[in-house]
């Protein structure tokens, strides 16, 4: 681990350009992913090889996205958000995707929200999307019939498909659909614990969509999962996932009070700053976390199962240059950490032990106007690993 640590430059700035974001902060500049397993992740660095626990790595940069990605039309939606083109066929209760640069995706149904199958011609297939698209939106359990230029949305649970039908639930009668005559089908179920499953890699791809996967390797051409595998030249970013951290925007708080000007608060927000649009900070922006407006309280259960909270405090860009507040951390009721900031002052880094602490607390006081205390909890993550070292000021 020596070598790691004399390669690694600590850095208050998301990773915009090739490299890798650790779970304590560190970021490794400029580094290019070799290869990796369930177990490690190799770069090439500075003229060297740096292996590194894959467990330690928050996400990989492949390449910097200089275009924002046109969105394709997906036809396989599954209850995380991810979202993928391609061609979908089914075995019982799992579903395989094939497509440019994907082969053999195995996917379990059970993970699966909605599938669109085959394409429609012209303004039929506009027609048969609409109706898609407003299930969609509805979430609920039914299956679009192709009944000649009309869409039919039966309501039916879908309990397995193969590659010739489609076993449903109907009422409390199961039957079998011809799958030639079905468009689509929307699969409603609660989402999954945002906690649950091992190490799963969250590919972004080039084109906008995204798929997580339990991956096994990555090689030079490929990012494999079991006998499927994902074409490098698609991925941009990977975004590692499982029992080992998490982050506090797929958390559900347990308590929110919110509180500003003339007692109307916009709502917090996941991954966004609070009137929408990117989190940024001192000109930095950052894809995780959670955008509030002070007087902001939200309180998380951690249940003792963490070591570590890592998060970058401050107020976001937009707000105006009265922008100030104190962002406060709280653990178990006590106060762990308080910070002033101003807009415009660089991110504040913090890395705190939680370890056996069930309720993690962040508190934002609003400065002298309620109006621009725009506030990011950027970053904010969870984790269990060694925390080596504190980022320092001005690094």
């Amino acid at each position: 681990m020596r070598l790691l640590f004399l390669t690694l430059l600590l850095a208050s700035t998301a990773v915009a350009e090739p490299g890798a974001i650790l779970v304590d902060g560190r970021v490794l500049n400029k580094a290019v992913l070799v290869s990796g397993t369930r177990d490690t992740i190799t770069f090439s660095h500075a003229g060297q090889v740096v292996p590194i626990p894959t467990t330690s790595v928050v996400s990989i940069t492949l390449e910097e996205l200089l275009v924002v990605p046109t969105p394709r039309p997906y036809n396989l939606y599954l209850r995380n958000g991810d979202r993928l083109a391609g061609m979908v066929r089914g075995h019982k209760d799992t579903v395989f995707v094939d497509g440019k640069g994907v082969e053999a995706l195995r996917i379990p149904l059970a993970e699966v929200k909605a599938v669109r199958f085959g394409r429609l011609l012209g303004a039929l297939q506009a027609k048969y999307d609409e109706v898609f698209a407003k299930e969609l939106k509805r979430g609920r359990d039914v299956v679009i019939i192709q009944r000649e230029t009309k869409p039919y949305p039966q309501p039916a649970r879908v309990l397995g498909i193969s590659s010739n039908t489609l076993r449903v639930l109907v009422g409390d009668k199961e039957r079998e659909l011809e799958l030639h005559k079905v468009f689509g089908f929307i699969h409603a179920t609660d989402p999954p614990d945002a906690l649950a499953g091992g190490l799963r890699a969250r590919l972004h791809l080039k084109d906008g969509g995204r798929i997580t996967l339990p991956m096994d390797r990555i090689d030079k051409t490929t990012i494999g999962a079991g006998e499927g595998s994902v074409s490098r030249s698609l991925v941009w970013r990977i975004e590692f996932l499982g029992g080992h951290i998490a982050h506090l925007s797929d958390f559900d708080p347990i308590e929110i009070k919110e509180t500003a000007l003339f007692g109307k608060a916009p709502r917090w927000r996941r991954d966004a700053m609070v009137h929408g649009g990117p989190l940024r900070i001192d000109g930095h922006t950052y894809a995780r976390g959670i955008g509030v407006q002070a007087y902001s309280r939200l309180e998380f259960v951690l249940g003792g199962r963490w070591s570590s909270f890592f998060v970058r405090c401050g107020i976001d860009d937009v707000a105006g240059a009265e922008g100030e507040a104190t962002f406060r951390i709280l653990l178990d009721g006590k106060i762990v950490k308080e910070i002033r900031r101003r807009r415009g002052e660089e991110t504040a880094v913090v890395t705190l032990p939680v370890k056996g602490a069930d309720r993690l607390v962040l508190e934002v006081d609003p400065g002298d106007s309620y109006i621009s205390d725009f506030c990011d909890w950027a970053d904010a993550r969870v984790f269990n690993a060694p925390v080596q070292d504190q980022p320092r000021k001005g690094e």
